[in-house]
């Protein structure tokens, strides 16, 4: 959606995924470039990306060696258990706050308020939308057209988006 949205406001735009073996448990590294300008290359190189959304909070970790400085993070809080070994949410948590720019939404409780299970990632969306430069207008039209104009679930995702747009 950042995408279209990117596109609509007058920006190149282009995305990339880096696939390691997703089939067997590996990563999938997903890429989304944006500028007035020329993209030289659609993959983030280390210290270069000014935003992550994460939909968990490990995935998150492991982007950080991708952030500058003064990028922004936005993660929900909520992790999926993959692995037998997954650090301990204290230990997580701790790491990820301590980053500048980085704020951790409790999205199980959002989706409770807003009464919709997958509300997380369109607040999280919202949340960065905020700290984009482009216009609301834009945002809900792309979010209407992705969910079909008019449908419950649009709704629902439109409150989730407008939730944390603030």
């Amino acid at each position: 959606m950042i995408m279209e949205v990117a596109r609509r406001s007058g920006y190149r735009a282009l995305q990339s995924e880096i696939h390691g073996m997703s089939q067997r448990g590996g990563t999938v590294y997903a890429y989304l470039s944006v500028s007035r300008g020329a993209i030289l290359t659609p993959a983030a190189m280390e210290a270069s990306s000014h935003l992550l959304i994460a939909l968990e909070p490990l995935e998150a970790l492991r982007y950080l060696p991708y952030l500058r400085s003064d990028a922004l993070l936005f993660v929900a809080r909520e992790p999926v258990r993959t692995l037998p070994d997954y650090p301990d949410d204290p230990t997580l948590f701790a790491a990820l706050e301590a980053v500048p720019g980085a704020t951790l939404v409790d999205t199980p409780a959002l989706a409770q308020t807003l009464r919709l299970k997958q509300a997380g990632g369109m607040a999280l969306l919202g949340l960065a939308a905020r700290r984009l430069p482009f216009d609301a207008p834009v945002w809900r039209s792309v979010i209407a057209e992705r969910f079909g104009p008019g449908t419950a679930v649009t709704e629902k995702n439109l409150q989730a988006f407008a939730h944390g747009l603030g």
